[in-house]
């Protein structure tokens, strides 16, 4: 986002970079299934409304 400011981004790198690697990697992993099952509903709601089976929604999707 480019509304943040430069010194909160350096605070949230300093934050970020405290945590072991381990963590890191296990928040990114967390993160990351959040954000596939955010967009696997999202994409279940719209073919609900839109009448779209996944199949037909993932073709127009490729367009």
């Amino acid at each position: 986002m480019t509304d943040t400011p430069e010194h909160i981004k350096q605070l949230q790198l300093q934050i970020w970079l405290a945590k072991s690697p381990m963590d890191r990697l296990r928040q990114m992993m967390l993160d990351n299934e959040a954000l596939f099952v955010f967009w696997n509903n999202a994409r279940m709601d719209l073919s609900k409304t839109s009448g779209m089976d996944q199949k037909s929604f993932e073709n127009n999707d490729s367009k």
